[in-house]
Protein backbone atom coordinates (compact mmCIF):
# COMPACT_ATOMS: atom_id res chain seq x y z
CA UNK A 1 0.00 0.00 0.00
CA UNK A 2 1.50 3.32 -1.05
CA UNK A 3 1.92 6.25 1.30
CA UNK A 4 -0.18 8.43 -0.97
CA UNK A 5 -3.10 6.02 -0.72
CA UNK A 6 -2.77 5.94 3.08
CA UNK A 7 -2.90 9.77 3.16
CA UNK A 8 -5.97 9.82 0.95
CA UNK A 9 -7.82 7.17 2.95
CA UNK A 10 -6.94 8.68 6.32
CA UNK A 11 -8.05 12.20 5.31
CA UNK A 12 -11.24 10.78 3.79
CA UNK A 13 -11.98 8.86 7.00
CA UNK A 14 -11.30 11.91 9.20
CA UNK A 15 -13.48 14.11 7.01
CA UNK A 16 -16.39 11.67 7.08
CA UNK A 17 -16.00 11.19 10.84
CA UNK A 18 -16.02 14.96 11.36
CA UNK A 19 -19.17 15.26 9.25
CA UNK A 20 -20.94 12.50 11.19
CA UNK A 21 -19.94 14.02 14.53
CA UNK A 22 -21.10 17.43 13.31
CA UNK A 23 -24.52 16.11 12.39
CA UNK A 24 -24.87 14.24 15.69
CA UNK A 25 -23.81 17.26 17.75
CA UNK A 26 -26.11 19.61 15.80
CA UNK A 27 -29.04 17.25 16.40
CA UNK A 28 -28.13 17.09 20.10
CA UNK A 29 -27.99 20.89 20.24
CA UNK A 30 -31.39 21.18 18.55
CA UNK A 31 -32.90 18.91 21.19
CA UNK A 32 -31.30 20.47 24.26
CA UNK A 33 -30.47 24.06 23.18
CA UNK A 34 -27.37 23.99 25.42
CA UNK A 35 -24.74 26.52 24.41
CA UNK A 36 -21.84 24.16 24.93
CA UNK A 37 -23.28 21.74 22.37
CA UNK A 38 -23.45 24.56 19.85
CA UNK A 39 -19.77 25.33 20.49
CA UNK A 40 -18.84 21.66 20.07
CA UNK A 41 -20.90 21.53 16.86
CA UNK A 42 -18.98 24.49 15.48
CA UNK A 43 -15.69 22.80 16.42
CA UNK A 44 -16.71 19.60 14.61
CA UNK A 45 -17.82 21.62 11.59
CA UNK A 46 -14.40 23.28 11.53
CA UNK A 47 -12.82 19.81 11.64
CA UNK A 48 -14.95 18.93 8.62
CA UNK A 49 -13.90 22.11 6.79
CA UNK A 50 -10.28 21.32 7.59
CA UNK A 51 -10.71 17.78 6.28
CA UNK A 52 -12.22 19.01 3.03
CA UNK A 53 -9.43 21.55 2.73
CA UNK A 54 -6.72 18.94 3.34
CA UNK A 55 -8.34 16.53 0.90
CA UNK A 56 -8.48 19.27 -1.72
CA UNK A 57 -4.81 20.02 -1.13
CA UNK A 58 -3.80 16.39 -1.57
CA UNK A 59 -5.16 16.42 -5.09
CA UNK A 60 -4.42 19.99 -6.18
CA UNK A 61 -1.32 21.31 -4.40
CA UNK A 62 2.09 19.80 -5.10
CA UNK A 63 3.86 18.48 -2.00
CA UNK A 64 6.58 21.12 -2.21
CA UNK A 65 3.94 23.89 -2.22
CA UNK A 66 2.35 23.01 1.12
CA UNK A 67 4.32 25.47 3.31
CA UNK A 68 1.96 28.47 2.91
CA UNK A 69 -1.01 26.13 3.15
CA UNK A 70 -0.04 24.76 6.59
CA UNK A 71 -0.36 28.08 8.46
CA UNK A 72 -4.15 28.38 7.95
CA UNK A 73 -4.50 24.70 8.89
CA UNK A 74 -2.61 25.35 12.14
CA UNK A 75 -4.83 28.37 12.83
CA UNK A 76 -7.92 26.18 12.30
CA UNK A 77 -6.49 23.61 14.72
CA UNK A 78 -5.94 26.30 17.35
CA UNK A 79 -9.46 27.64 16.87
CA UNK A 80 -10.91 24.14 17.21
CA UNK A 81 -8.96 23.52 20.41
CA UNK A 82 -10.08 26.86 21.87
CA UNK A 83 -13.72 26.08 21.05
CA UNK A 84 -13.48 22.67 22.70
CA UNK A 85 -11.84 24.25 25.76
CA UNK A 86 -14.59 26.88 25.97
CA UNK A 87 -17.23 24.17 25.77
CA UNK A 88 -15.59 22.43 28.73
CA UNK A 89 -15.62 25.64 30.74
CA UNK A 90 -19.33 26.10 30.07
CA UNK A 91 -20.05 22.67 31.62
Amino acid sequence: MSLSLIYNLSFAFLTILALVLSVISILAYMRSRKGKLLIVSIAFLLFFVKGVWLTYSLFNIPRDGWAPFLIPVAVLDCLILVLLYISLLKG
